[in-house]
């Protein structure tokens, strides 16, 4: 008997990893560049303490240049836990895998939702009612650059998991 699993039960990590990490970056760049553009003097820097602020509290913006690390460290620990989310979820629900625009587009409503709603409350950020165009560019963020992307690449692997299930190559 193989110490290794066969290959209908492994997981294949590498393309669900990969693409929890690009709809990170996807994201985050779409955050750098949107709001630098609506809030001028809004850097990069002032959007990864503004992450790091949410176990920090205020104190990120005060701190050494650690916090920057620490708020990109947060930002794709959560990609790629929704991305693993979405996938494990796949593995049950053949729609994820079968429809992964609409679905990842649901999917990432509802990051958005999860984050406002339960994840931004239970941190440090102070709370604030955000404008309509923040909600519009974050939903777009979330939608197309975040859900949709994670989707598509667990689509990928769950497509050659259930063909090798089935034996066709």
């Amino acid at each position: 008997m193989s110490a290794t699993p066969s290959g209908s039960q492994q997981l294949h990590w590498l393309p669900v990893a990969l693409g929890g990490l690009f709809a990170g970056a996807l994201d985050l760049t779409f955050a750098f560049i949107f709001y630098g553009y609506r809030y001028p003097g809004t850097g990069p820097g002032f959007i990864l303490r503004t992450i790091a602020s949410g176990v920090l509290g205020h104190e990120a913006f005060t701190l050494g240049v650690w916090t920057l690390a620490l708020g990109a460290a947060l930002h794709f620990f959560i990609a790629q836990c929704a991305a693993w989310a979405f996938y494990l979820a796949s593995r049950w629900l053949g729609v994820l895998r079968r429809r992964p625009v609409s679905c990842g587009a649901a999917f990432g409503v509802a990051m958005y939702l999860v984050m406002h709603l339960v994840v931004l409350p239970l941190s440090q950020v102070r709370p604030r009612v955000p404008p309509v165009a923040d909600v519009v560019g974050e939903l777009f963020s979330h939608v197309f650059l975040f859900g949709i992307v994670i989707a598509l690449a667990v689509a990928r692997v769950t497509t050659t998991e259930v063909r090798r299930r089935a034996g066709v190559s």
